[in-house]
């Protein structure tokens, strides 16, 4: 197989191979031995022989770094300018003129930053003095080695310490852009100090390339990007003649590690677009630096090459995750306005890719601005939105609305952030029309309709499961439905929960049973190997759409049929006025086949048996009954241990029990169940 002159597309990704080398004490149990041993099998067999090789020689790199690294202050080549992004803190310091909601929200940040008082993926951190423990798990108060090189810490495998997510998380600095735009619209001193004692502080407890923050590009390019902007918010004397030169050695550790350890292969999605945005940036605004000329060619080519990888012909993002695709489009549009501020900008094409994928996130959209929450979100954000949470796709699509100048492509409800002062703040767009939409090369139909004077959004899967070979941050969910109800979700996906620290909670989180389809035989029409693994793939196709009044869609797929012989069939559709029914057969088989149909309901939502019926109450109010014909036979499950069933995930690292609709039984070949949802008028 060949590979990309740009990316190497062939198989897998980066930082994933485990140098040799002493493991740390206290982190390689025999346990996690034999877990990296399996995790590193399952990914030889996405391989192909040219990435084999091209693993041979990254791993040769790191070997040589592990004892052979530039002197980094030798990089800095002409005076000590810091990086600086043109007009940006005068575009905060108007942002928060008009919007002194704003002011108050940074304020309450830096007072939260001044205790250490860090909440981020949903945990609260030890509150201490002083400057925060960058390598603590906030979970187990474990340390997370800090003298280690970085590549020989297992962190996939380090279940005793915790999820390295956390960590990172901090470690990011995302936390201090909000502290710098107040300290840059009140001319607050102490504030600009206090980023200056953080990132000083950052840099000097993990040198390169020491500790779990320098083990992935995707960590090394976030903070570079905090930094540059906290470095730009911040007054020109904020860092002494010493601190600039120490800051400038240490962005050029950032950048070269970038440059020598690129996401390629499989693992060429938005981690790679992380890392060169980050490179694109340094290139762009560090001159001083001596490789910034190399770096910035590199960051530009590749993103432009990549954003037509990253999005789909029809817009939707190829890693089947909207929280995902708004990731890696927040960089897209950094580095694109960067280069435009500067004078170099990116060509119409690279615009109208991101116009594309604007067009398709405004359609999954509902009256609130959420779009339903599909495949892996582990929360990631570029520019930050403080100590708090938003609603981070819809920010994202206000940002790309304003640049494309579509105001009809804007969210339908506006929330400012810090980063409408990059991209400019919109006003409210409308609601998406009534009808259907359908996206065929990213899988997803959505029908949209106002029954019974509410708002009703029905999302159905028929596309790939994610993204390269290995599909990282897809979930086994072929053919399920999402379902919101006057903007706000009703049926949900079950979320994420963790990526590192549990493998059989990941597993439950990714499995087909966790999702709104049908299971066949107990097992998930994808076939998981590991954390970010599948050794098969479903393939969904789209068979027939509809789209009047009576409008429906079906497709199926074949994640069956190796193992059942079988091929599942879905069709959903709406049959008159608040009435909807979803039909699911099984095609093939030999004899009657165990299955599992479920509807997994928002935490707030209570489900009820009310006669032959089942009830969906939210704020003691009915919203949706759903009534059952076929052989199966249906029970409410909620927070069930074993087999894991009825829990939902409201964000990384949290989970909480949810009712399940559960409908389980045999189903014969050629036969099928019916599910009826009526919209109920209540409020």
């Amino acid at each position: 197989m060949g590979t990309d002159t740009l990316t190497g597309r062939a198989a897998v990704g980066t930082a994933d191979i485990p140098t040799g080398g002493a493991v740390p004490k206290g982190v390689a149990t025999e346990q996690s031995v034999g877990e990296r041993a399996s995790w590193l099998i399952g990914r030889l067999r996405n391989m192909s022989p040219a990435e084999v090789a091209y693993r041979v020689e990254e791993q040769l790199r790191r070997a040589i770094s592990r004892r052979r690294t530039p002197t980094f202050e030798s990089m800095i080549a002409g005076g000590d300018t810091l990086p600086n992004i043109p007009g940006l803190a005068e575009a905060v310091t108007n942002l928060a003129a008009e919007t002194p909601r704003l002011l108050e929200d940074w304020a309450d940040d830096l007072e939260r930053v001044e205790r250490n008082a860090f909440r981020f993926l949903g945990r609260d951190w030890p509150i201490r003095a002083g400057m925060p423990n960058w390598h603590q798990d906030p979970v187990t108060a474990s340390n997370w080695p800090q003298d280690t090189y970085c590549y020989d810490i297992p962190y996939r495998h380090a279940s005793d310490i915790g999820d390295v997510k956390y960590v990172w998380e901090l470690g990011r600095l995302r936390y201090l852009q909000t502290v710098a735009a107040h300290a840059n619209a009140t001319n607050d001193g102490a504030a600009a100090a206090l980023c200056v004692r953080h990132v000083m502080s950052w840099l000097d407890s993990n040198p390169p390339f020491k500790g779990v923050g320098w083990a992935t590009g995707i960590e090394v390019a976030l903070r570079a990007i905090s930094i540059i902007i906290v470095a730009t918010l911040l007054p020109d004397d904020a860092f002494s003649p010493s601190q600039r030169r120490q800051l400038l050695a240490g962005l050029a550790a950032h950048g070269y590690w970038l440059a020598r350890f690129p996401s390629r292969f499989s693992s060429a999605n938005n981690h790679l677009i992380a890392e060169v945005c980050g490179l694109h940036l340094l290139g762009t605004l560090a001159p001083n630096l001596a490789p910034a000329a190399r770096w910035e060619k590199i960051g530009r080519d590749v993103l432009e090459a990549e954003v037509d990888r990253q999005f789909l012909p029809d817009g939707v993002g190829a890693e089947q995750s909207p929280t995902y695709a708004a990731f890696s489009a927040e960089f897209f549009l950094l580095s694109g306005q960067v280069a435009a501020l500067v004078g170099r900008p990116f060509p119409d094409a690279y615009w109208e890719s991101l116009a594309r994928h604007t067009v398709a996130i405004k359609a999954q959209m509902d009256e609130r601005g959420f779009v339903p929450a599909i495949g892996d979100d582990d929360e990631g954000r570029v520019i930050s939105c403080g100590l708090r949470e938003e609603n981070y796709v819809a920010s994202i699509l206000g940002c790309l609305a304003q640049t494309a100048a579509r105001p009809d492509l804007a969210p339908p409800v506006v929330e400012p952030s810090l980063r409408n002062a990059f991209f400019g703040l919109p006003d409210s767009g409308p609601v998406g029309a009534a009808g259907v939409a359908s996206f065929v090369d990213g899988g997803y139909s959505i029908g949209r309709d106002r029954d019974n004077g509410r708002e009703v959004m029905w999302v159905m899967d028929h596309g790939p499961l994610g993204y390269l070979s290995i599909a990282a941050h897809g979930h086994a969910d072929a053919l399920a439905v999402w379902l919101h109800v006057d903007g706000e979700p009703l049926i949900v996906d079950a979320g994420t929960f963790q990526y590192h620290a549990d493998e059989g909670w990941r597993a439950h989180f990714r499995s087909t049973p966790a999702h709104n389809t049908l299971t066949v035989g107990g097992a998930d029409s994808s076939v998981i190997s590991g954390t970010f693994n599948w050794s098969s793939k479903a393939n969904a196709t789209l068979l027939d759409l509809k789209r009047d009044d009576q409008w429906s869609i079906e497709a199926e797929h074949d994640g069956y049929a190796d193992r059942f012989g079988i091929v599942h069939r879905r069709k959903l559709e709406r049959m008159w006025a608040g009435k909807y029914r979803i039909t699911d057969r099984v095609l093939g088989g030999k004899s009657p086949t165990p299955v599992e149909a479920g509807f997994l309901f928002a935490p707030d939502v209570e489900v009820r048996r009310e006669e032959a019926s089942w009830v969906a109450i939210r704020n003691g109010v009915a919203v949706l009954r759903i009534d059952h014909e076929g052989p199966l036979t249906g029970h409410v499950l909620r927070g069930q241990e074993s087999p894991k069933r009825g829990w939902y995930s409201p964000n990384f690292g949290a989970r909480i029990p949810a009712c399940l609709l559960s409908f389980s039984g045999d189903l014969a070949a050629g036969n099928a169940v019916y599910f009826n949802f009526s919209i109920l008028s209540g409020r």
